[in-house]
């Protein structure tokens, strides 16, 4: 420890110099008994004077080296929407499961939109579609309309976009054809066949809730859980031959399946 005061001594020695003769030319004080006793007396204050003043400016120096610290920069943090989807009900008596990353399911996100010249309202529907590119299977709901005027804005503001979705008539809409005004349900099997829900049928019924409205750098979103029961139709051609005169007949089949108590877990981008 006494060494390394030594070297310090000798590294801040000119320092001092300079502040010394700073003071001396401030204050005017001079060195005048040059001689005897109040000589050697003035040699020995001088010395405990440098002394102490070397030790003055090493806390000065210390402090002063201590005190410029830099400060970290830490940025605003980025919102990021956490977004999951997933589908658990009953259809036509099986159980039926889509879960987001399970079997490549994902949630695909799609909107039809009517453009009209102003003053007319332009209007937009919004689908959700639970899908997958190893499987053929997969749920689409869809819930309309938002009603806009395109001349002032390519797209529903922001904020008629969450109101719409938080208002009452749209948390338990009607049933209607292709989502128009009301909501769709659009469920595809395993073959590939689309089977579509119908507005104005017994025993439908549907319910948005937890409803939660986020933004981030991707866009902005409406999640929720949708719970519904329905019946969805598809109409199959049937393909016949008259064995007498070779006429082929193709007939339309429409067949039904209920899908019950079905859990949606989605959400709708602006």
């Amino acid at each position: 420890m006494p060494d390394l005061f030594e070297k310090f001594h000798a590294y801040s020695k000119p320092f001092v110099k300079n502040i010394v003769l700073f003071i001396q030319t401030r204050t005017g004080f001079k060195k005048s008994c040059t001689f005897g006793l109040e000589s050697m007396k003035l040699k020995t204050c001088n010395k405990r004077t440098m002394k102490n003043k070397t030790i003055l400016a090493a806390a000065i120096l210390f402090l002063g080296l201590s005190g410029c610290v830099e400060h970290e920069i830490i940025p605003a943090p980025i919102p990021h929407v956490d977004l999951e989807c997933s589908f658990k009900g009953l259809v036509n008596g099986t159980d039926i499961e889509m879960t987001q990353n399970v079997l490549g399911y994902y949630l695909n996100n799609s909107k039809s939109k009517i453009i009209l010249p102003s003053p007319a309202s332009s209007s937009a529907v919004y689908f959700a579609d639970i899908r997958s590119d190893q499987t053929l299977r997969s749920m689409a709901i869809g819930l309309g309309s938002i009603n806009w005027d395109a001349s002032a804005s390519s797209e529903p503001t922001l904020a008629m976009f969450n109101a719409f979705f938080t208002a009452a008539p749209n948390t338990n809409p009607v049933y209607a054809t292709a989502g128009a005004n009301g909501f769709e349900v659009k469920y595809r099997d395993n073959n590939g066949d689309v089977w579509t829900s119908k507005p104005n049928d017994a025993g439908q019924s549907v319910t948005f809730s937890n409803i939660v409205q986020e933004s981030d750098e991707t866009g902005d979103y409406s999640k929720y859980t949708c719970t519904f029961t329905c019946t969805v139709y598809h109409t199959f051609m049937i393909t016949t031959t008259d064995p007498d005169t070779g006429q082929i007949t193709v007939t339309p089949n429409e067949q039904s399946l209920v899908i019950a108590n079905g859990v949606y877990k989605g959400w709708f981008k602006r």
